[in-house]
């Protein structure tokens, strides 16, 4: 039987802490990463509807849009983490910006060129905790002066130059059916 000392199972913890760290991507955003076919993918969350009386749920989000300000990028000064920062708009029933109160899901998919379905294999899927029903986390991501939200999901994987991928956005809340929006974006441009 193979042992450890105290100083190897220290130096193996801190090794597992920060691997798992750096794959919990940043903004607290849960990340999977597996291209497993076996594997089912993880649902979206679900919440139980709640009725928005007149003329107060025509002031919440009947549509999103992923913004074209969305584009791979650096995160730190060496440029060692790679990601992927996304910006999101919601628009209310009169289509002007307005704030979520509910979950974000992102999933980025290799493109499929010359097809009417343009997403090919899922790459990684991000999970915004926690949710965007708190207030406080809100106000967070939320980018007073675009009137938009700001996602920066860690890619542990190195994103080639050049490469078109095709980012889903899905928002669930308590408030609002289910909002999906798509983008295809090519990764340093």
């Amino acid at each position: 039987m193979n042992t450890f000392t105290r100083r190897e199972t220290t130096k193996l913890l801190t090794a597992l802490l920060t691997l798992v760290s750096a794959a919990a991507g940043c903004n607290n955003a849960k990340v999977n990463t597996s291209n497993s076919k076996s594997a089912p993918l993880p649902m979206a969350r679900e919440y139980t509807q709640i009725d928005v009386p007149q003329p107060v749920n025509l002031l919440l989000p009947k549509s999103i849009n992923i913004h074209p300000f969305t584009v791979t990028r650096t995160f730190d000064k060496d440029g060692g983490i790679r990601g992927v920062d996304v910006r999101v708009e919601a628009f209310n029933a009169f289509h002007e910006a307005t704030k979520t109160f509910g979950s974000f899901r992102f999933e980025i998919y290799t493109f499929k060129p010359n097809s009417l379905e343009p997403k090919g294999t899922l790459c990684g899927i991000w999970e915004i905790e926690p949710s965007l029903l708190d207030p406080r986390e809100n106000l967070r991501y939320w980018n007073r002066s675009q009137q938009m939200y700001e996602f920066k999901l860690q890619w542990d994987k190195p994103i080639p130059v050049g490469q078109k991928f095709v980012l889903v956005a899905v928002f669930t809340s308590p408030f609002t059916p289910r909002l999906t929006a798509q983008r295809i974006f090519t990764s340093g441009q």
